[in-house]
C-alpha cells in the first residue's frame, strides 16, 4: 500500500489560483460576512427563548416547552449551520469561490419555502383565524427574508459574476 499522495488532492488543499482583477469576489465576500453577522442576531431565540417568542407569537400564553425546543432547534440551524455556509464562502481561494453558488442556492430555497408558510400564516391571522404567529410577527420575518432572496436571485441569475472568478495558475 503506497503512503504516497500522488496525483490526488483532499477538498481541503488548496492550489495556486489567480484572481480575477474585475471579478474578485470581494462584493459577495461583503455580503457574506455582513449577512453571517446579522445571523447572529438569532442567538437570543436560542438563549431567551421564551421573551422572542412572546414578540412572534399571536397568543403568548401558549409558549410550552414544545414551542421552546423547536424554537431553539431553528435558531441553532441559522446560527450553527447557515452562519458557517456563510463563512465557508469568505475566503477567496478554490473551494471558497466555488461554494458560493451552492451556498447561495441552499440559502435561497429555504427562503423560497419560508415566505409563503409565513404569508399564509400572516393571511390567517389577519382573517381572524387562529394563527400560530401574529400579522407583525409573519410581516417582521417576511422583512427580513426578502431581501436577501431578491439580492441571492439577483447574484444567481443576473451578475453571477459577482461570485469572483479565478484561474488556476500552475506552480514553480
Amino acid at each position: 500500500m503506497s503512503t504516497s499522495a500522488g496525483p490526488y488532492k483532499s477538498p481541503g488543499t488548496e492550489i495556486t489560483i489567480e484572481l480575477d482583477p474585475q471579478h474578485d469576489g470581494n462584493i459577495i465576500r461583503k455580503a457574506f460576512l455582513a449577512e453571517s453577522v446579522l445571523n447572529l442576531f438569532t442567538i437570543p431565540l436560542i438563549t431567551n427563548t421564551r421573551t422572542i417568542l412572546s414578540y412572534l407569537l399571536a397568543n403568548p400564553s401558549q409558549i410550552n416547552s414544545t414551542s421552546i425546543f423547536f424554537a431553539r432547534l431553528f435558531g441553532g440551524l441559522i446560527v450553527g449551520g447557515l452562519t458557517s455556509a456563510l463563512w465557508a464562502g469568505l475566503p477567496n481561494t478554490k473551494t471558497g469561490i466555488e461554494s458560493r453558488k451552492v451556498v447561495y442556492i441552499t440559502l435561497g430555497m429555504g427562503e423560497v419555502f419560508l415566505l409563503p408558510i409565513l404569508a399564509l400564516e400572516a393571511a390567517k391571522a389577519a382573517s381572524g383565524e387562529e394563527a400560530a404567529l401574529s400579522v407583525l410577527g409573519c410581516g417582521a420575518t417576511i422583512a427580513c427574508l426578502l431581501p436577501p432572496l431578491l439580492w441571492r436571485a439577483y447574484v444567481l441569475f443576473v451578475k453571477p459574476e459577482l461570485m469572483g472568478r479565478y484561474r488556476e495558475v500552475k506552480r514553480d
